[in-house]
């Protein structure tokens, strides 16, 4: 061929390769006849550049289009054609051997060795996958874990992106609002689909093969495969999680039982011997002529006795002993009544107090005097947890089946290991002369007693928030009338 790349001579196998006769050969463009349409011009300027210049190899492998379109792939050697006066370089004499079978068992090779590579990425991503969830992690730390183990699995790790969604929290990457490629798979558990693993390709500016680069099959079904598995395992977690809870429940339930069936006892073996001290004391103080500090003693015998029965009648609230004298209670009036006592003192300490009551908010069947000292005693604990400044919010709330009353401060809180013991008796973080450790003891009573439940949840620094749950129930018209 000369300098331009027009065929001068060939012959026969040239002819035979192509599927070209001799005259559509002769006297036609190499580049233009026999090369693919995306590398013509590619191909024409490292013809000029390289090749006549000597600056390429001698050996190069190109592809070639048949007649009919088939590919062959031949491997060149070069020799320019040189004016023998003076050394001009006239044209390229080029010789070439049919590799295509060779190009194409090297071909193949590639594409398993990059299906090895792409497999062995995979199983890697599903063994990391496995070792995350069997390490019993909290969820959201499960989650962002797995997040980060997804994209070394996909073609472009270094521009992958993976992201999980799980009722309405996302784990790993951010989301973006630009449009670039995405694979998504579903996160269905116990039929319900909560979520999903989305993967992201974010290429760089102008880099067009990435940007249009389609996910692999294998991709697709290693996501789905991922998605199967990670919709199992929070599933697992969460039964988990809910039998532990429950477990948890159950030792507090049946250790509180345990030490209200105690209390109980003691409470009822006090009772007859304090009724006596106190009785004896009272009749002691009635006596005539007798020094005056005899008389300021048996005032404090009385006074102890006195308190002494407050406890006990605490420790019978607690130990259910006590049956409540059902009315219909309006929480809200009772809120409202409960609070003014209070607004003194919330005024002295800067506690600015909010209430939310709702207005329609249905009465319940309860012990009025009961629920005044759960009420109270709630607020004290709020206002002892806030010595200096602080809020004390107030609400009501119902549904069909409960009405709800909640009582938040913004005090010192509490740890996890005071939460787990709050409820028992003579339990407290306070001062000796601040309470007895009975008041959440009392509340906690009196609330079973009436079918109901309660919720504390606190941190240190954030405060504490009580939820009381009481079931709506309604007198029937007999009891009206009784009450």
């Amino acid at each position: 061929m000369d300098q331009d790349g027009t065929i001068i001579s060939f012959n026969e196998f040239l002819e035979s390769t192509t599927g070209y006769s001799y005259s559509a050969l002769t006297q036609k463009n190499w580049f233009d006849l026999l090369l693919p349409e995306k590398e013509k011009e590619s191909a024409k300027r490292y013809f000029q550049r390289f090749i006549l210049r000597g600056k390429s190899p001698i050996n190069i492998v190109t592809k070639i289009i048949t007649r009919t379109g088939g590919e062959r792939f031949i491997e060149w050697h070069y020799k320019r054609l040189e004016d023998d006066a003076s050394g001009v370089v006239a044209g390229l004499l080029a010789i070439g051997q049919d590799v295509s079978e060779r190009a194409k068992h090297e071909k193949q090779l590639l594409n398993e060795r990059n299906q090895l590579i792409e497999r062995n990425k995979e199983l890697t991503c599903l063994y990391s996958m496995a070792k995350i969830v069997g390490q019993n992690k909290p969820l959201p730390q499960m989650l962002e874990s797995i997040a980060a183990i997804i994209p070394p699995a996909f073609q472009y790790p270094a521009i992958t992106t993976a992201i999980i969604r799980l009722d309405q929290h996302s784990y790993g990457g951010r989301d973006t609002a630009i449009a670039w490629p995405t694979l998504t798979e579903n996160l269905v558990i116990q039929r319900i689909r909560r979520g999903n693993i989305e993967v992201i390709y974010s290429p760089p500016k102008n880099d067009r093969k990435t940007s249009q680069t389609p996910f692999l099959d294998e991709e697709r079904a290693l996501l789905r495969t991922i998605a199967h598995h990670l919709s199992l395992a929070i599933e697992k977690k969460e039964a988990l999680d809910i039998k532990a809870e429950i477990e948890n429940q159950l030792r507090h339930s049946d250790r509180l039982v345990k030490i209200g069936q105690l209390t109980a006892g003691v409470a009822h073996e006090l009772n007859e011997p304090l009724g006596n001290i106190l009785g004896f004391a009272q009749l002691s103080s009635k006596v005539t002529d007798l020094p005056e500090q005899v008389y300021s003693d048996l005032n404090n015998i009385i006074k102890a006795a006195l308190h002494a029965r407050e406890i006990i009648k605490k420790l019978m609230f607690f130990s259910r002993q006590t049956p409540p004298r059902e009315t219909l209670v309006n929480l809200n009036r009772l809120i409202e009544d409960g609070i003014y006592l209070f607004e003194s003192r919330c005024a002295k300490n800067g506690i600015i107090v909010t209430k939310k009551l709702y207005q329609d908010l249905p009465a319940i069947k309860a012990d009025l005097s009961q629920l005044q000292q759960v009420f109270t005693n709630l607020i004290v604990n709020a206002l002892q947890a806030m010595p200096e400044e602080g809020k004390l919010s107030i609400e009501t709330s119902f549904d069909e089946a409960h009405v709800y009353l909640l009582v938040q401060d913004s005090g010192i809180g509490m740890t996890q290991e005071t939460l787990k013991q709050i409820f028992l008796p003579f339990f407290t973080t306070k001062d000796i002369k601040q309470g007895t450790g009975l008041g959440l003891s009392v509340v906690h009573g009196i609330v079973k007693s009436h079918g109901g439940s309660i919720d504390v949840e606190s941190r240190i620094g954030q405060g504490a928030r009580f939820r009381i749950k009481f079931p709506l129930r309604r007198l029937s018209p007999e009891e009206k009338n009784e009450s």
